[in-house]
Order: structure tokens, then sequence, then C-alpha cells
């Protein structure tokens, strides 16, 4: 019997934010320079967090998204199809 795979559940904030984390310490940004919490600051670790994880979940359900495979995008310049049938100009 084969098995489907099931949908994993979705990463709790707590996850979310030790990746985060973890990514922004690969990278070399040390966010324990802004403020924990601190409505009056351009920006605090907690607002941070908060939009990386909103991010993170965007990304997901964007990645989600069904391709329909007749849709043909327009092109703005179209590539000349004669090159590609047996129709040759004299």
């Amino acid at each position: 019997m084969i098995q489907v795979p099931s949908r994993p559940n979705s990463p709790t904030d707590e996850e979310l934010n030790r990746y985060i984390l973890t990514r922004y310490a690969l990278l070399g940004i040390d966010i324990s320079v802004l403020p924990e919490s601190d409505e009056d600051a351009p920006m605090d670790q907690e607002r941070l967090l908060e939009h990386a994880r909103s991010v993170l979940r965007q990304d997901a359900a964007a990645a989600d998204f069904a391709i329909d495979p007749q849709l043909h995008l327009p092109v703005a310049h179209p590539a000349p199809f004669t090159a590609w049938t047996d129709e040759q100009s004299p």
C-alpha cells in the first residue's frame, strides 16, 4: 500500500521565531540591539518578528497557488514562430 503524504501542521509563532532568528544570525544580523517592545521606536524586536512571520506565511500561501497549465501570458515581443514550422520565406 502506497502512503499518501499528508500536509504538515502549520508552524507555530515560536517555531517561526526560531527559524527567523537563525536566518538573521546566519546573515550576521543582531536584532538584540533593538528594543524588545517599544511603540515609540521606529522598529522593535516584537514588530520585526511579527512582520517576518507574516511574510513567511504569505510566501507559503503563494507557493501553494495552483497554476493553470493552459494559461498563456501575453508576450511583449512575440518570437518568430515561423522558425519552428516548415514554412520558409523565399
